[in-house]
C-alpha cells in the first residue's frame, strides 16, 4: 500500500472516529451507523474505502438543541426617580488608564522626547586603553582610562595595544563600533560596565 494513501486513510479514519466521538450516542451508538462504518472498513480499495468514509462523514448532522432550555424572565422595569432639574444626556465612563502597551516602542520617538538628558550626550568618545585582554575567539576587551570596559561582540580580529587611543561611536541600533584613532578599521563592542 502507499505510505502517502495510508496515511491519508489513517487520519480520515481517526477524524471519523473522532466525529463518531463527539456525535454522541445518537449516531456512534446506533447499530445502523456502525453497520455502515464496518461496511466502510471492509472494502478493499483504498480509495473507495475512503470516500466511504467521507459519505459517512457527510452525513453527520449536529445534534438539535436541547428541548429544556430555562424560561427567560424579564428584569422588572425600574421606575425613574423624579427630579426637578431636566434630565442631562448620561455621559459615557471614564476610560480606564493607558494599558501597559501604549508605553511599547519609546525607541520609536525622537531622543529629545525619550530622554532630554540624553539628547544631551556626545555620539563619540575618544580614549586611551589601559588595559586590553582578548578571548579564544580573538575578541579583545578594552578598559579605558575613564574606568569603562567595551568588549567586541563581532568582525574581525582587532590588535589594540595598551596606550593607544580608541574611538567609541553610536552605531545604528543602540550598537557601538570600537576603532583605533589612528586607523579606519571598526568592530562593533558592548560596553561590559
Amino acid at each position: 500500500m502507499n505510505p502517502r494513501l495510508r496515511s491519508k486513510l489513517i487520519i480520515t479514519a481517526t477524524l471519523l472516529g473522532a466525529v463518531a466521538f463527539v456525535a454522541g450516542p445518537s449516531h456512534a451508538q446506533s447499530s445502523e451507523f456502525n453497520a455502515r462504518l464496518m461496511a466502510c472498513r471492509a472494502i478493499g480499495d483504498v480509495t473507495a474505502r475512503v470516500a466511504c468514509y467521507d459519505r459517512l462523514a457527510d452525513g453527520l448532522r449536529p445534534a438539535p438543541p436541547s428541548a429544556v432550555t430555562a424560561p427567560v424572565v424579564p428584569a422588572p422595569p425600574v421606575p425613574p426617580v423624579p427630579t426637578s432639574q431636566p434630565q442631562r444626556p448620561v455621559a459615557p465612563p471614564v476610560m480606564a488608564a493607558p494599558a501597559p502597551t501604549s508605553r511599547f516602542g519609546p525607541d520609536d520617538l525622537p531622543l529629545q522626547k525619550r530622554d532630554p538628558e540624553a539628547a544631551q550626550l556626545p555620539n563619540q568618545i575618544v580614549a586611551k586603553a589601559v588595559a586590553v585582554t582578548a578571548d579564544r575567539q580573538g575578541y579583545v576587551t578594552v578598559t579605558l582610562d575613564n574606568g569603562q570596559t567595551w568588549r567586541q561582540t563581532e568582525g574581525p580580529e582587532m590588535r589594540i595595544l595598551p596606550g593607544a587611543e580608541v574611538k567609541i561611536r553610536s552605531a545604528m541600533m543602540g550598537s557601538y563600533l570600537l576603532s583605533l584613532t589612528s586607523g579606519n578599521r571598526s568592530v562593533r563592542a558592548k560596553r561590559v560596565n
